[in-house]
């Protein structure tokens, strides 16, 4: 069975945007699936692992790629998005090889399409010339045990986050890319007037409750 995860450390987030993701899923998922949550601490009503490991924030959701974790396909979602439409779509394009990991590029730093731009600096923080954005990810569970395995916690001494060591790792070679009309940036989809995506990523700021409550997605996500 497809296992959708997600990941919950810290205070950031309560666990009514883990409930409301599971609802959004369960909305528009038609596949049968587990729904699971990575956390450093627990409730009865979602079913839950643990974190085992000291990292913190967004490095934490590399626990995914842990041996034993899970079992057959699993869609990692975050906890900052809006799913507002079908995203059995986002399922069958990962499955269209088993040996990557599929994931959306990034919306300001290409790795599909690098810029020639970028300073020194920039390019230390990313691990490279471009990264794919990590909200949205699914793989077979099995396949990527050395996105975990060969995981040096120094590298978070030097790269901006976990989607910069996993792209620098697996490279283009390694990641499928998902189609972008299926995640959408709310924060770079509405400067640019872009349709709203099956799952709408609101990476950086604002947040979905930071909205104005008039906001269609504030509204989606409430309702969920």
């Amino acid at each position: 069975m497809l296992t959708v995860a997600c990941v919950r450390w810290g205070t950031r987030y309560s666990w009514l945007w883990v409930e409301r993701l599971k609802r959004m899923v369960d909305r528009h998922l038609s596949e049968p699936h587990r729904f699971i949550c990575l956390t450093d601490s627990p409730v009865d009503t979602i079913e839950c692992q643990p974190l085992l490991s000291d990292l913190q924030g967004w490095w934490a959701k590399l626990e995914l790629f842990q041996a034993g974790r899970f079992e057959g396909d699993v869609l990692y979602l975050d906890l900052d998005v809006v799913i507002t439409a079908a995203i059995d779509d986002i399922v069958q394009a990962a499955r269209g090889d088993a040996f990557k990991l599929w994931m959306r590029d990034d919306f300001s730093y290409s790795l599909r399409s690098p810029r020639d731009d970028l300073d020194f600096d920039t390019r230390r923080l990313l691990g490279g010339v471009g990264v794919c954005n990590s909200s949205v990810m699914a793989w077979r569970a099995g396949n990527l045990n050395h996105v975990w395995g060969s995981f040096d916690p120094a590298v978070t001494k030097v790269l901006h986050g976990d989607q910069n060591y996993i792209s620098r790792l697996l490279g283009k070679q390694g990641i499928g890319f998902l189609p972008d009309f299926l995640v959408g940036s709310y924060k770079y989809g509405r400067i640019r007037h872009e349709p709203i995506a099956p799952v709408m990523v609101f990476h950086g700021n604002p947040k979905m409750d930071e909205l104005p409550r008039a906001d269609p997605l504030r509204q989606m996500w409430e309702a969920a």
